[in-house]
Parts: C-alpha cells; sequence; structure tokens
C-alpha cells in the first residue's frame, strides 16, 4: 500500500512553519505599488483587475502591476517572488475557475 500524502495546513499552523511573522502593514495604501499575482486559472486575471483598479480609485493605490504564475498546480517560481519583491509595494494573490 503507498504512503499517504499529507496534507498542507493553509492556515500556517504546520510543523513545518518555522516563521509565522506578519509582515507590517502600512498605515495608507496611497502611493503604493500593488503586485497582483494570478494563479492562471480563468478568470483569476479578470478577478484581480478589478481589485487592481478599486485599490487605485478607493485607496490611491498608485500602480497596479499583474504577475502570472507558470501554472496554478506549483508553487510560485523564486524568480518570480524576487521580481515582485522588488516593483511593489505589497502583493494580492487570486485564485479562479
Amino acid at each position: 500500500m503507498a504512503a499517504r500524502e499529507k496534507l498542507l495546513d493553509p492556515t500556517g499552523f504546520d510543523e513545518r512553519a518555522s516563521d509565522q511573522t506578519l509582515s507590517p502593514r502600512p498605515n495608507t495604501l496611497r502611493g503604493l505599488t500593488v503586485g497582483l499575482l494570478e494563479n492562471t486559472k480563468p478568470n483569476a486575471a479578470l478577478l484581480l483587475s478589478h481589485v487592481g483598479r478599486q485599490l487605485e480609485r478607493e485607496h490611491g493605490v498608485h500602480a497596479a502591476v499583474m504577475f502570472s504564475k507558470s501554472y496554478f498546480g506549483t508553487p510560485t517560481e523564486e524568480s518570480l517572488i524576487q521580481r515582485i519583491l522588488h516593483n511593489c509595494d505589497f502583493v494580492v494573490a487570486g485564485v479562479g475557475d
């Protein structure tokens, strides 16, 4: 019998999660750049583009920049994470279907 695959706990309360420190929260979003990370599933980019426009209109976000994972079923590539870190102040990730 094959060994069972352990599911990851999405809450972060897993023995493998070593750092559970939250990132500092900005006092305002005005003037910041948001990264929008979509998972390539249908409607993810559409949903996030609406979120980006709303953040610009209602919270004064300077710019919303869309990023795409290469495949929804894999972790985000380190090179993409680094691009987001160097170009954005915060990120919103979204899924579609």
